[in-house]
């Protein structure tokens, strides 16, 4: 009689099943901060090609106008009148410099003769434009603002003009000292005194600022299109008053308020509006008058990021 012998296959012991979910758990721990990395570093490459599209365009607009392009435009007002006293028409330096981004069709949709807040106008405001938007920010496509008696949908942006020095509310057309872009500003390259690869030009906001510790995030929404007139929002600062259309597409780098106390804040330390952030390790990226991209650490002395933002205040500075 001959014997049967029955074979059995050996399977995974619970434990060795355990040991093997658990080696992969380990290796996935590791490689996902590495897959993490290379992703921002995409995006922050990505955005930094934005910055570097709108520096063309710009210096293509100072080579065809004479002059860079006006922070935003407003009417009837002089250099020292306060942003209450705009009426329009708003439209900003994003808008300007739409024909030299390959945006022309965009730009063609709009009655420069009417103000940003006409009908006519507004959708082409609505429109999202990448180049105008880090892709490391989460922030939503468009927000609402309102002039207290209308609400307007906005296309959100990541880059916002570099004022300089003071408030984009109370003395909107005259910073002291100044930068390149505000409220009918016609800067040219003669007026960079300190060089232009020592003056920022544009820099980066996230739409949300939370940088004090125990502080509700803050809604720091730009945009591209236009300060809409009569715009107020919540400053993000107690005990300070509300920031007006400026805030929506320019940043300072200080100001001194009335009582003389000083608001001195580098990128990505406070949740004032006004200031620059961006959702990138460390700090934020700066596009300089020469058309050069720079990223700046958000531990950067004070003094320096201020001379940086002042086009001709004659302090020598090196970027670091």
């Amino acid at each position: 009689m001959k014997n049967c012998h029955t074979s059995r296959r050996r399977g995974f012991t619970l434990i060795e099943l355990l040991v093997v979910i658990a080696i992969i758990a380990i290796l996935v721990a590791l490689l996902l901060p590495a897959v993490q990395q290379a992703r921002e570093a995409a995006r922050r490459s990505q955005c930094k090609n934005n910055l570097k599209q709108i520096g063309l365009a710009l210096h293509n607009y100072h080579d065809t106008h004479g002059s860079f392009p006006p922070g935003y435009i407003a009417r009837y007002v002089s250099a020292t009148d306060p942003a209450s006293a705009e009426t329009g028409p708003g439209f900003a330096w994003g808008t300007m410099i739409l024909p030299f981004l390959d945006q022309s069709p965009t730009y063609n949709q709009l009655n420069f003769s009417l103000d940003a807040t006409d009908p006519a106008n507004i959708d082409a405001g609505r429109q999202v434009l990448s180049v105008f938007v880090c892709p490391s920010d989460t922030a939503p496509g468009t927000f609402t603002v309102s002039d207290g008696t209308n609400d307007y949908q906005l296309a959100s942006a990541n880059y916002v003009g570099i004022y300089g020095y003071g408030s984009v509310t109370m003395a909107p057309g005259r910073p002291d000292p100044a930068g390149i872009l505000y409220r009918n500003s016609r800067t040219r390259m003669r007026d960079i005194v300190d060089g232009t690869s020592n003056t920022l030009l544009v820099g980066e906001r996230s739409w949300q600022h939370q940088f004090v510790s125990g502080q509700p995030s803050i809604d720091a929404s730009s945009t591209w299109y236009a300060a809409i007139p009569g715009v107020m929002r919540p400053a993000g600062m107690g005990m300070m008053p509300d920031e007006g259309p400026g805030s929506l597409v320019l940043g300072h780098v200080g100001q001194t308020m009335m009582g003389g106390m000083a608001m001195h804040h580098t990128p990505n330390s406070t949740n004032h509006i006004v200031n620059f952030s961006s959702r990138h390790e460390g700090g934020i990226q700066f596009l300089m008058a020469d058309g050069s991209v720079h990223f700046l650490s958000e531990n950067v002395d004070y003094n320096l990021f201020r001379w940086l933002g002042q086009r001709a205040d004659g302090n020598v500075v090196n970027f670091p």
